[in-house]
């Protein structure tokens, strides 16, 4: 019996191709695994109508049978942030005060996996208006990490983390500003990817088409249970659309191959602590690499901990003493938060920027661009932690902004980044990912290594524990 958990996308679509398997039994896969395991950790907030779903699932099947395929995807179910426009269905970024009507068009990145054939199953959950590094919201509550109930599955992506974790999803579209793809990627145990800012359009983001300061930083991005999947997905919503004028059509570039990388691996932070189980799983990447790439040292880009300090100044906070998000509470009648968002704005107080703080802080973006870009001059990647720990236990989301120090920096940079899980802390089996970061638009060289270290270590597997 075919195990969908096992495939990858790509497999899945062969299957269906050659007639061996079908869409209808792989929504109804999924549709089981929501109904009995959804209601446990709160990972999927919005579902599609069942009869559509099988409508739309024979009508791929019927397609099939005729030898026509939509796509790539044809006919695999998928799930989606809320985090952009997905027609039909009511979006809320985790915000009572804007869920509006239901949306009228995709995004642009949604429309090109329903293009390729892609059924979407629902709608996963994310912290209010995705500022946090847990998933609660006042409106569809807490979402539970599939490993261990009491952790968090991390933010802003922490929805569509968990539903893929506990396979209630074999993938879906995500997003990633200051770490929202990577964080939930490895408190969840799965993989991850953050392309290049500027690869994918993010026409159709959700409630605003731009998104001020932090259209600077976000990315859209997609997750999955194997590097492949992230691969499929990645070159599917990748290119420009004539809406978003930041983003470039640039190929995917073969890159070099093993032998002849030479990667930097650290986990060295002067704010962040490792704790001995990370830095294990770390050294093993590290020892498994240098049987096969031309050089492994333990090296670090210049001026992480400053990049650190200059996206939570003036991305996070605003630099404006609270004035921004006041406003935008004010505006939409937002008088109630949740714990995390409340932290943000006593945080944000706190924060004010002079002109000439500001300016100091913007020739820093530049600066650490520029010298991490020389940096990649002398290696092909940078492999970090994601985090100094496993997953937190809930509510502890903005206690200490200095250990989100090894996402932080790549965010301002743009630079492509993806996680794998490569494995478990001996003491309480959570899953331990790592970051794999490279220059510009060298997503291709970045896959190629992380499908190395998934071959080599156990990478996902399903997990479920029911909430006590």
């Amino acid at each position: 019996m075919l195990k969908p958990d096992e495939l990858t996308l790509e497999e899945m679509a062969s299957l269906i191709r050659r007639r061996v398997l079908t869409s209808v039994s792989l929504v109804d896969f999924y549709l089981q695994r929501i109904e009995e395991r959804n209601p446990q950790i709160n990972a999927i907030i919005l579902q599609e109508q069942r009869e559509s779903l099988y409508q739309q699932a024979e009508a791929a099947d019927a397609q099939a049978r005729k030898g026509q395929f939509s796509g790539p995807l044809h006919g695999i179910p998928i799930t989606i942030k809320d985090v952009c426009h997905v027609k039909g269905f009511r979006m809320s970024r985790g915000v009572e005060q804007w869920r509006n009507e239901p949306s009228t068009v995709d995004a642009t990145a949604v429309a090109r996996l329903r293009q390729a054939g892609a059924i979407i199953l629902g709608i996963t959950n994310v912290p209010e208006l995705c500022m946090a590094f847990e998933t609660e919201n006042l409106l569809y509550g807490r979402t539970l990490n599939p490993h261990d109930s009491s952790r968090t599955a991390g933010g802003s992506s922490g929805g569509e983390a968990a539903a893929i974790a506990a396979g209630l999803s074999p993938a879906g579209l995500a997003s990633d500003a200051c770490g929202s793809v990577r964080i939930p990627a490895h408190f969840n145990g799965i993989c991850g990817l953050k392309l290049t800012q500027g690869r994918v359009p993010l026409s159709g983001q959700y409630p605003n088409e731009r998104s001020g300061l932090f259209h600077m930083t976000s990315a859209f991005g997609v997750m999955g249970r194997y590097v492949d999947d992230l691969r499929v997905l990645g070159k599917l919503i990748s290119g420009a659309d004539q809406k978003d004028p930041d983003t470039v059509d640039v190929p995917f570039a073969p890159g070099k191959p093993l032998q002849d990388l030479r990667i930097a691996v650290s986990g060295r932070s002067s704010v962040a602590q490792v704790t001995p189980a990370i830095q294990s799983v770390l050294d093993a990447v590290a020892r498994r690499l240098n049987n096969v790439v031309s050089a492994v040292e333990d090296a670090r880009p210049p001026l992480l901990e400053e990049a650190c300090d200059v996206l939570w100044r003036v991305f996070i906070t605003g630099g404006d003493g609270g004035k921004g998000w006041e406003a935008l509470f004010a505006a939409i009648g937002k008088d109630q938060f949740t714990k995390a968002t409340a932290q943000l704005l006593e945080m944000s107080r706190g924060v004010e920027l002079s002109t000439e703080e500001l300016k100091r802080d913007w020739v820093m973006i530049d600066t650490f661009r520029h010298q991490l870009a020389r940096f990649f001059n002398d290696y092909d990647l940078f492999i970090s932690p994601v985090y100094g720990d496993v997953a937190f236990a809930h509510g502890e989301s903005l206690e200490d902004r200095g250990r989100y120090a090894f996402v932080f920096p790549f965010s301002l940079s743009g630079s492509p980044a993806a996680v794998i899980k490569c494995g478990n802390d001996p003491q309480n089996g959570m899953p331990i990912g790592i970051q794999i970061v490279a220059p510009h638009w060298q997503e291709e060289q970045l896959l190629r290594v992380a499908a190395y270290l998934e071959s080599e270590f156990e990478g996902w597997q399903p997990a479920f524990v029911k909430a006590g």
